[in-house]
């Protein structure tokens, strides 16, 4: 076994969600479970966003 064998790191479960996918067969609950992942995933695009623009803004700022 070398020292790179295992890695402990937590990784994030990978989300299941298709866009675009029929939500027919979907109940209320998995509906509205399906709802909440996708807002918390718009909430850390949006961050992430804000993050770079702030980036681009100090270097802008810097080379004025």
């Amino acid at each position: 076994m070398g020292i790179f064998d295992e890695d402990d790191t937590p990784r994030q479960a990978v989300s299941s969600i298709q866009v675009g996918e029929p939500l027919t067969s979907l109940s209320i609950h998995e509906l509205n479970e399906r709802l909440e992942r996708l807002k918390t995933e718009i909430a850390r695009v949006e961050s992430e966003i804000k993050t770079k623009s702030e980036v681009n803004t100090s270097a802008e700022d810097f080379f004025k």
